[in-house]
């Protein structure tokens, strides 16, 4: 939900097409609340129905500012662009309430004001928001906000099942976004020990299911092109796929370089991320023939590079099982690939337990040498246990050998899931995973 730093490749990336004005203010909310705003707008004179506008949303931590070199480059590209800082960061007043209802009920405010400046159009109205900001987005989307184009960027559909996979904190992940906003959110500031210990799971699970929008994916029609990161740690590409797979509307799905840690916004792929949505803002708010709406849906990003792969849905995958000899903790070793593969989906790793005593976790990290393939954890009890890894995209060169590790923490360099120095024992078996892959790499 990160606070960006983007302003220098977008200054390198976009000219400006056209000259821009910009105001600042403060809209005062039905509850008092005032919220601070950045208004921007080409130069010279609106079209008769009023300049596209896109309300552009930021990461936690952030404000408007985090955010002008977006809105800079819309309203050189002929839209208004009115960048807000959201409740309980910088200058604005409230609480930070994770997109709940007080979130979502400021940005409807927000649209409605900015859809009825008359430079503007009432009608024509987009939304562009990254992690926090992409969370609001999607949220602001199923409480019915009039969008008729959004882009969302590593971001999440379901909180719970982001943070807390298979009822176990991604602690580290976690501890990083409370710290960053909990002196001005009572919410997370009353929740952050359970929220990192995994404990009062239904209080965390409600308070996730209350600030997702996954419920509410099969009900959205608008126009939606969704970017996600390759390896983000803190939002898989299971949280993009949740709305690629639910949602009515028109939909774009782009799996590229950037995201949370240990990935960066922007990533080497920052242009071809800022085209597409503005081709998509193109199309879906001035009616432009330029095709998009029809194009291949699903692109995937090579690891590095430009080559991307398109799709005309999700991509097929294939399954490649992958035995750990052994009963340690790890490191364990396993075959080395006589193929190259790329993984893309969740894959499962199955291990057998035969003892455990006062164990909280039990997290698996997936290693290829020392750079993180993926992770998982579980609570676990004896017997056969499945951990659900992490859907990361990854590319495994042929000769690649995987290492699995178990422990209460994730190894080195991972930070996802902390140890918290309360681990009893635990006896382990085999283990395997079945990897899912594409079936044809795009690295």
């Amino acid at each position: 939900m990160r606070v960006l730093a983007v302003a220098a490749a977008f200054f390198v990336w976009a000219a400006p097409a056209q000259a821009i004005t910009k105001q600042s203010g403060f809209q005062t909310m039905s509850d008092g609340v005032k919220i601070a705003y950045d208004l921007y707008e080409p130069d010279g004179p609106a079209p008769a129905a009023g300049w596209p506008g896109v309300v552009v949303l930021h990461g936690l931590g952030g404000t408007k500012d985090s955010m002008a070199p977006i809105a800079g480059v819309l309203a050189a590209k002929g839209y208004a662009a009115v960048a807000y800082t959201a409740r309980g960061h910088g200058t604005s007043g409230g609480d930070v309430g994770l997109a709940g209802p007080e979130d979502i009920a400021t940005e409807r405010s927000m649209e409605s004001w900015f859809a009825g400046l008359p430079e503007v159009s009432n009608t024509q109205i987009g939304a562009w928001g990254i992690s926090y900001g992409g969370g609001e987005t999607w949220n602001g989307l199923a409480a019915g906000i009039p969008y008729k184009a959004a882009a969302v960027v590593e971001t999440w559909t379901d909180l719970y099942s982001a943070l807390w996979p298979q009822d176990v904190a991604k602690s580290g992940i976690v501890l990083g976004f409370a710290k960053a906003v909990e002196a001005r959110s009572p919410l997370i500031a009353s929740l952050e020990n359970d929220a990192l210990h995994s404990t009062n799971l239904p209080a965390l699970k409600a308070v996730g299911d209350s600030h997702s929008s996954y419920a509410a994916l099969p009900k959205i029609t608008t126009p939606t092109y969704m970017f996600q990161g390759r390896v983000d740690w803190a939002f898989d590409v299971t949280q993009t796929l949740n709305g690629y797979n639910r949602v009515a509307g028109p939909k774009h799905l782009y799996v590229g370089q950037f995201g949370h840690t240990p990935s960066t916004f922007p990533g080497p792929d920052f242009d071809y991320v800022m085209a597409q949505g503005l081709a998509w803002y193109d199309h879906f708010l001035k009616g432009a023939p330029n095709g998009i709406e029809s194009s291949k849906p699903v692109t995937i990003a090579a690891q590095r590079g430009t080559k991307r792969t398109s799709y005309p849905g999700v991509p097929k995958t294939k399954l490649v099982t992958v035995g750990f000899r052994g009963t340690t903790l790890g490191p364990r070793k396993g075959p080395v690939f006589r193929q190259a593969l790329e993984t893309f989906g969740v894959s499962l790793l199955k291990v057998q337990v035969r003892k455990v005593v006062s164990y909280p976790r039990l997290v698996v990290t997936v290693k290829a040498g020392n750079r993180v393939i993926t992770h998982g954890a579980i609570v676990p009890k004896v017997g056969l246990q499945t951990i659900r890894l992490a859907n990361y995209v990854q590319y495994l060169p042929k000769g690649t050998r995987l290492s699995i590790t178990f422990g209460p923490a994730s190894q080195n360099p991972d930070v996802a899931y902390l140890g918290f120095g309360d681990t009893g024992t635990i006896s382990l078996g085999s283990a395997v995973i079945t990897l899912q892959t594409l079936t044809k790499p795009v690295s």
